[in-house]
C-alpha cells in the first residue's frame, strides 16, 4: 500500500468493514455500495436478533434499570447514526483524505517525511489495547454479574449489550487518528517556518557581515517559493478540519451526551456497591474493580476527543504567531497579501470544532464556554 493515511487508518478501517459501519472499499477508493449495503442488513439484522433473546433471556429488568435501557438505547442510536453518516458522506470522507495525501505529497517535495511505520504500530497497540479492555471488562463483569447462568453465557449475553459501545470507540479511535494525523502535519507546517526564521536570522547575521545584495538575490526565492507553499498547506488543512468536523460533528455530539449518562450510572452503581454492607467483602472489591474500570473507559472517551481537538486547534493557530515574529520581508506584493489574509483567517477565524454548533470541543468543552 502507497505510504498515506490510509496505511495508518487501515486496521481501524477494517474492523469497521466487518463491524457493519462502513461501505467496503476494494481495492482502496473502489467502495462497494450495493454489496455493503446487502452486509449492512444482514449483519444487523443478525445483531438485533440476537439482542432481543439476550435481553429476554439474560439481561432482564431484575438486574438493570430504565435508565440503563435509555443508554443502551443511546448507544445502538449512535452505532445506526455512524452508519447513515457513512454512507452519505462517505465520498466527502474519501475527498478529505485524497487531499490529505496531496498534502503529504508535497511536504514530501520539500524533504519532509513522516514515519509511517511508527503510526501504524501505534494503531495497532491501540487495537490490541481496545481488544483487551473488551475481554478484560467483559470478564469482570460477567463474573460480578453471574447468578443462575454460567460464566460463558454471560460473558455473551455483556459482549452482545455492549457490541455497539465496543464499536462506537473504534470510531472515536478513527476520528481521533485523523486529527492527530492533521495536527502533524500542522507540526510539519511548522517546522517549515522555524527553519525559514533561523534562515533568514543567519541571512541577516551574514548581511551584515558581507554583501546585502549578494544575500538578497541568493535566499529570497527560496524562501519567497517556501512561503508559498506553506500559505495553501495551512488553508487547504484548514478546510479538511473543517470537513472532518462537519462529518463527525453529529456523532460526536450524541457520544459526549451518552458518555456523560454512562458515567452517571457506573458513578452511581460504585457508590451502591462500596455503601452497601451486604455484599461479602471480596465480592464488593471485585465489583469496586471492575466498576472503576468502566468509569475509567468513559472519563478516557470524554477527555480524549477534547484533547485531540484541543492539540490541533493550538498547532493551527501558533501558525500564524511564527509568520508575525519571522525577521523576514518579501518583496513580492502577491506573497506580502496572502500572508496578510491568512493571519487575517488565523485571528478572526482560528481552527475550531463544534457540536453541531451547541459547545466547543477542547478545553472550553470542560468550562461551559462556547
Amino acid at each position: 500500500m502507497t505510504k498515506s493515511i490510509r496505511t495508518v487508518l487501515t486496521p481501524f478501517l477494517i474492523i469497521s468493514y466487518i463491524t457493519g459501519l462502513r461501505i467496503i472499499e476494494f481495492p482502496v477508493g473502489h467502495p462497494r455500495v450495493w454489496f455493503s449495503l446487502l452486509y449492512m442488513l444482514q449483519f444487523w439484522s443478525i445483531y438485533f436478533f440476537l439482542l432481543k433473546s439476550t435481553l429476554s433471556d439474560y439481561l432482564t429488568t431484575k438486574y438493570y434499570t430504565t435508565e440503563y435501557f435509555i443508554c443502551l438505547g443511546l448507544d445502538i442510536s449512535i452505532a445506526l447514526l455512524s452508519i447513515m453518516v457513512e454512507i452519505y458522506h462517505a465520498k466527502k470522507f474519501r475527498n478529505c483524505l485524497r487531499k490529505l495525501d496531496i498534502v503529504d505529497n508535497t511536504l514530501l517535495n520539500v524533504s519532509t517525511t513522516t514515519d509511517y511505520h511508527k503510526l501504524h504500530k501505534r494503531t495497532i497497540y491501540l487495537i490490541l489495547g481496545w481488544f483487551s479492555m473488551i475481554i478484560l471488562m467483559n470478564f469482570g463483569s460477567a463474573y460480578c454479574t453471574i447468578n443462575e447462568y454460567d460464566l460463558l453465557s454471560v460473558m455473551y449475553a455483556l459482549f452482545v449489550r455492549n457490541y455497539c459501545s465496543y464499536i462506537n470507540m473504534i470510531n472515536d479511535l478513527i476520528i481521533a487518528s485523523i486529527f492527530g494525523y492533521i495536527g502533524l502535519k500542522f507540526d510539519q507546517i511548522n517546522q517549515h517556518l522555524l527553519d525559514l526564521t533561523r534562515d533568514n536570522k543567519r541571512g541577516i547575521k551574514r548581511v551584515w557581515e558581507n554583501s546585502i545584495h549578494q544575500h538578497r538575490f541568493s535566499q529570497a526565492p527560496n524562501n519567497d517559493w517556501m512561503i508559498w507553499i506553506i500559505i495553501h498547506l495551512h488553508s487547504e488543512l484548514r478546510k479538511i478540519s473543517c470537513e472532518i468536523n462537519s462529518i463527525f460533528g453529529a456523532q460526536m455530539t450524541l457520544k459526549m451526551g451518552c458518555n456523560f449518562l454512562w458515567l452517571a450510572i457506573d458513578l452511581r452503581e460504585l457508590f451502591s456497591v462500596i455503601l452497601v454492607n451486604s455484599h461479602i467483602k471480596s465480592y464488593k472489591i471485585l465489583s469496586t474493580i471492575v466498576m472503576l474500570m468502566w468509569i475509567s473507559q468513559n472519563v478516557v472517551k470524554l477527555f480524549f476527543i477534547n484533547y485531540v481537538c484541543e492539540i490541533v486547534s493550538t498547532k493551527a493557530n501558533a501558525t500564524g504567531n511564527l509568520i508575525n515574529n519571522m525577521p523576514y520581508s518579501t518583496s513580492d506584493v502577491e506573497i506580502r497579501k496572502n500572508i496578510s489574509q491568512l493571519l487575517l483567517q488565523i485571528t478572526q477565524s482560528p481552527v475550531r470544532f463544534y457540536g453541531i454548533g451547541l459547545f466547543q470541543y477542547g478545553y472550553k468543552f470542560f468550562y461551559g464556554e462556547r
